[in-house]
């Protein structure tokens, strides 16, 4: 194949997940001229739908929120002008667990009330709750005002030390405090809260209340709380919002064009080469790929630097996730989103829940009327299924099967529905279809050890080179990876002038 050289482009973006996409957006906003970069036939990464045989999926069972006052996507919109097609989901979610089932309330008394009614103690329930929400509250609104966290240099140091409510810095003292132990001192730490909360966790944060500072956990756990949606046709609609946005302003985005080098050149910016035989320079480069890829694409100085950099961040999971189709024998207040507790861990993947999406009656987009698409997702070490050889069509298998026999004896309706279709991925799959190194998926779990300070950070030491995604900061969900892309909009902000300018 003849290589092409594509001169034209200011900044290349490289994969087009909700913490490229934004990032380019953002720069397109400003007239620079941007190549966005995806090695899927389809954009969105871990952020996207795709199709078989006439049904749409999710990549993942997932939710959406992020658009209330203060966070990362309403920021976004009015930014960029632009208002994400979506329908609001109130209640988002029912969670399953010792044959009970609550309704996850957005109405925060209405959720104490109901937490206190499942899980017992509704005194302490109000006080771990009311700590949470005005925690995640804090949250939201710091992280919204200080897109220079964390700091890497003394002017974002200035940044924060000026434009912050002293009183706010009261919240830093979650930061040393793990979920764990604020359900001690609210006296909730019983044996099936603690479940309820680390399987919320797990969803959020990648990790367990025991684990997880109770700075971040608070807004992980609350996420019901605030506004959740859904978008008609998959999530794909909102990356097409995104695609369209950034095409009307002067850029491109490409699929199929998956990155195998990324090197300096020799009088300044950077060539990318993919797979595909083409050439991409431009003295900006926006990399919205997992640290754990960019190792294996770098040259040279870069190459030696994500080589150390992946390798403080070496523990991280996967998913085992379904597509599944039946007839519509669900009640109409049935809530689209389920989290279903297992009452033993899940064979071979050692999943303790899985997560339900149920695509939203009416969207012929997704499915036929009278015709349901769910996905469904659960947690699994990524490694064991690369090790299975001659084993791993009976595995998959058995997982499948066993997510299928839950779903009929926990989710209503499921039983009583006719299966039209149903098939399993694992790891692998992720790994050939995102081309995420192992197929982890989730971002670097949170952890006590990790200072706020220790993240993946957005600005390398390699001048016109950047860094989004779920493995720089704040990570985990589309909001998180959203706030990453608005971050590093703003802290290349100084560099992107000169080299620009140049």
């Amino acid at each position: 194949m003849n290589k092409t050289n594509f001169t034209n482009s200011e900044a290349i973006v490289i994969g087009s997940g909700m913490g490229g996409l934004t990032t380019a957006a953002l720069l397109a906003k400003d007239g620079i001229r941007v190549t966005v970069l995806e090695a899927a036939h389809v954009p969105g990464g871990c952020s996207s739908s795709f199709s078989r045989k006439g049904y749409v999926f999710e990549s993942g069972a997932t939710t959406l929120i992020g658009f209330d006052q203060h966070q990362p996507l309403k920021r976004l919109e009015e930014l960029l002008g632009i208002s994400i097609p979506k329908v609001e989901l109130n209640p988002g979610m029912t969670v399953h667990i010792d044959g009970k089932s609550c309704i996850r309330y957005k109405d925060r008394e209405k959720w104490i009330i109901e937490a206190g009614r499942v899980f017992g103690n509704p005194e302490g329930q109000r006080e771990f709750w009311e700590t949470c929400f005005k925690a995640a509250d804090t949250v939201w609104k710091v992280s919204e005002r200080n897109t220079t966290f964390p700091p890497q240099k003394l002017s974002h140091w200035v940044k924060l030390a000026l434009q912050n409510n002293p009183m706010d810095a009261l919240a830093l003292r979650h930061a040393f405090v793990s979920v764990g132990n604020m359900m001690q001192r609210c006296n909730v730490d019983t044996v099936s809260f603690r479940r309820f909360i680390d399987e919320q966790l797990m969803i959020t944060a990648q990790s367990t209340s025991e684990d997880v500072p109770f700075l971040f956990g608070a807004a992980g756990i609350t996420y019901t709380n605030y506004s959740n949606y859904y978008v008609e046709g998959g999530l794909i609609e909102m990356v097409r919002e995104l695609q369209r946005f950034i095409e009307l302003n002067g850029g491109q985005l490409l699929t199929k064009r998956r990155v195998s080098s990324i090197s300096q050149k020799s009088d300044g910016g950077y060539t990318v080469e993919t797979e595909s035989g083409h050439t991409f320079t431009a003295p900006l480069v926006y990399s919205n790929l997992p640290v754990w890829n960019m190792k294996n694409l770098a040259q040279g100085p870069i190459k030696e630097y994500f080589e150390k950099q992946s390798g403080k961040y070496s523990k991280a999971w996967g998913a085992f996730t379904m597509g599944v189709v039946t007839t519509d024998t669900y009640d109409d207040d049935l809530t689209l989103h389920h989290q279903i507790h297992l009452d033993d861990p899940m064979p071979f993947t050692g999943a303790k829940s899985i997560f339900v999406s149920i695509s939203k009656r009416g969207d012929i987009k997704r499915a036929p009327e009278g015709i349901r698409a769910i996905n469904v997702s659960c947690h699994t070490e990524t490694a064991p299924w690369f090790e299975l050889n001659g084993d791993y069509d009976s595995i998959k298998k058995a997982v499948e099967s066993f997510i299928l026999e839950t779903l009929r004896a926990k989710l209503p309706g499921f039983k009583e529905a006719e299966l039209m279709l149903s098939f399993g991925s694992t790891p692998i799959t992720w790994q050939n279809w995102v081309h995420r190194e192992q197929g982890r998926v989730g971002g670097i779990p949170q952890s006590m050890q990790r200072s706020l300070l220790d993240w993946s950070p957005a600005i390398t030491p390699f001048e016109g080179l950047f860094m989004c995604g779920d493995t720089v900061y704040p990570g985990q969900g589309i909001p998180g990876v959203t706030l990453s892309g608005i971050n590093v909009y703003y802290k290349s902000e100084m560099q992107r002038r000169k080299l620009i300018n140049s």
